[in-house]
């Protein structure tokens, strides 16, 4: 070797950084679906679902400044006990969308995927963030179309944005996003 010590220097440091214990950031929960809950009605199972997420301030300031906030839920159903392993029986994406007009005052929310798209308004803010991060008694499927003896799974995961752009400006100004995150896949079992 034609430089022993400097060869022996560069170790010692890579050592040193690789056992020296690093500083954890500051612990910010991550958001996640935390509870799913199925009930029968109107000859469909109903699906209700929380998002909890942590809203900071900047998000919320943003949202009265007049960003659109997204929320997209993905949802799934599975059928299980198949030779072949699980048959997909509805997979949906249900998109909420909150919206301020500082004109006004109020706070606009509107649902597509739900069947007929939906709006509300409200001028309470907790109300409309309520209104984000829960699905409430959402059609997953008829009762008279899932077969007795069988297992279920339905999976529901979502996607928070804050602002989408046309394609074109979300690559010049990828700086843009506030919020952009997306939870891990949440499921429940039920046999019918």
């Amino acid at each position: 070797m034609k430089y022993p010590f400097l060869w022996l220097v560069t170790v010692s440091l890579l050592l040193a950084i690789a056992v020296t214990p690093q500083a954890a950031p500051a612990a910010e929960k991550s958001p996640s679906i935390s509870s799913i809950r199925l009930r029968e009605g109107n000859g469909s199972v109903l699906l209700s679902a929380e998002l909890d997420a942590q809203l900071n301030e900047e998000l919320r300031e943003a949202v009265r400044g007049g960003v659109p906030l997204t929320f997209r839920y993905r949802v799934r159903l599975t059928r299980r006990g198949s030779i072949l392993g699980e048959k997909n029986l509805r997979t949906e994406e249900l998109t909420h969308v909150l919206q301020y007009n500082p004109v006004k005052q109020i706070f606009l929310f509107s649902v597509d995927g739900y069947g007929p798209s939906e709006t509300k308004e409200t001028k309470d803010e907790e109300e409309a963030f309520w209104w984000m991060m829960n699905i409430t008694d959402w059609p997953l499927y008829p009762l008279d179309q899932l077969q007795h003896r069988y297992r279920y799974k339905v999976r529901v995961m979502a996607t928070l944005r804050s602002v989408e752009l046309p394609s074109v400006l979300g690559y010049l100004f990828f700086f843009t996003t506030i919020f952009n995150t997306e939870t891990g896949w949440e499921e429940v079992d039920f046999r019918y």
